[in-house]
Parts: C-alpha cells; sequence; structure tokens
C-alpha cells in the first residue's frame, strides 16, 4: 500500500529512494538533491526518502531532498527524538509526510507522534515507524508493537492512527540466515531460496499485524507478497 496525498492508495507501489548517503558513501545535501530530482522526473508514483540515521547528515540530506521536492508531498525519514525538530519544519514548509521513528516501543511511538505533531506536522501527514526486526526472536518484538498500537488506534487513540511503514526487506538482509551458504545446518536449504522465503514471511507478519506499507528488496518477494495482499483484499 502507498501513501498517496492525503490518504493510502489500495494496492500502490511505493518507490523508495537510495538512502541519502548511499550505502559505504559520504554523500551530501547536492547529490541527495540531484538524486531525488531523477527519481521524481522518472517515476510517477509515491517516494520516500530515508537518511542514513546520523542526525546531522539527515539534517542535511533530508533538507535538500525536500527542497527537490517541493509541494510533491513526498515522504522523509526518519524522524528521531534526536533530530525531530528540523525534518519536521522541512515536511510542514515543503508539504511532505513526516515518517517518526522508535525502536520497538509503543510509548515511545506514540510520545514523537506527540512531539513531531505539537512542532506544527498535521496528524495526516505522519507515519509511524516502529522499527523491523528480522524473521526469528526480533519479529516478536516487531509485529507484537504494530499490533499494540492498531488496537489503540482501535479504541480512539489518535496518536495510534498513523499507518505504519516497516522494512522487511533491509532487515531481512542484513541477517546472516539471508547470506550465508557455507557453513550452516543443511536443514537451512537452498541459499537462494531461503533467503527469498526469509524476507516474504518477514513482510507477511508484520503486514497481517497491521503494517501499512512495507519496504521490500527482492523482486521475488515482492510479487509473492503482492499476491498474498490480492488474496486478502479479495
Amino acid at each position: 500500500m502507498g501513501q498517496e496525498g492525503g490518504g493510502v492508495r489500495r494496492g500502490g507501489h511505493l518507490p523508495q529512494a537510495c538512502e541519502c548517503p548511499s550505502r559505504g558513501g559520504n554523500t551530501g545535501a547536492a547529490e541527495a538533491k540531484k538524486t531525488v530530482e531523477k527519481v521524481l522526473s522518472a517515476v510517477d508514483l509515491p517516494l520516500v526518502v530515508l537518511g542514513p540515521g546520523v542526525a546531522a547528515k539527515d539534517n542535511e540530506v533530508l533538507m535538500a531532498a525536500s527542497e527537490a521536492a517541493r509541494g510533491q508531498r513526498i515522504a522523509l525519514g526518519n524522524l528521531e527524538e534526536k533530530n525531530y525538530r528540523t525534518v519536521a519544519a522541512v515536511c510542514i514548509s515543503d508539504g511532505h509526510v513526516a515518517i517518526a521513528k522508535t525502536p520497538l516501543d509503543i510509548n515511545l511511538a506514540k510520545q514523537l507522534n506527540v512531539l513531531v505533531s505539537d512542532v506544527g506536522v498535521p496528524l495526516d501527514s505522519i507515519i509511524m515507524d516502529p522499527d523491523t526486526g528480522a524473521l526469528g526472536y526480533g519479529i516478536e518484538y516487531a509485529y507484537s508493537i504494530i499490533e499494540r498500537l492498531k488496537l489503540a488506534a482501535l479504541m480512539g487513540d489518535s496518536m495510534c492512527q498513523m499507518p505504519i511503514i516497516s522494512h522487511p526487506g533491509t532487515e531481512t538482509w542484513r541477517q546472516k540466515e539471508a547470506r550465508a551458504a557455507e557453513g550452516v545446518p543443511a536443514a537451512w536449504g537452498d541459499l537462494k531460496q531461503r533467503a527469498v522465503i526469509w524476507e516474504e514471511l518477514t513482510a507477511t507478519a508484520l503486514i497481517n499485524a497491521g503494517s501499512n506499507l512495507v519496504v521490500m528488496c527482492h523482486p521475488r518477494a515482492v510479487e509473492t507478497v503482492k499476491s498474498m495482499i490480492a488474496k486478502l483484499s479479495a
């Protein structure tokens, strides 16, 4: 599902711009702006732009990305407690959606939503990222937090009623189970199949818990999850 304008569009695809700076590099505002402009000129779909998770660099590149996409309502992230004011300000001035990220804690998620809304970001312009754990022990934390947020939303808590974004792609492919071909139990199976299934199952669990947007990596995993969503929506 994709965020477009003021609401959620069923069945949409949400492309994610390259992380700014890109992995393994240390690019700055100029390249971030250039990348966003290039993506926006090539596609007509909702867009998410994420910084590297370092407050000073996030502020630099997300401000540039915001300027490049002014008036086109993209999603900018991540807003964390250490840097939310700067990124929230550009979301307000340029008409973008803010992604509020917290580390697997429902109270912290609600608190950050309050802080972001208090500085002027409308509630319908906030997406929650309560963090993602890959299939395995971490997934239990991830889906339980999402379930609790959705239940609170259904009970009328306005600070839990924002769409939720999850990142099964990046979280899956950073785990050894999705990358190790040697020195692992035979029961793990073929690496190519195992890695894709790992991403599929992680995404499926998070969607069933209530995640509204999932950012994925492998094309086969994307197709499987799209098919699952279609069946659930039929």
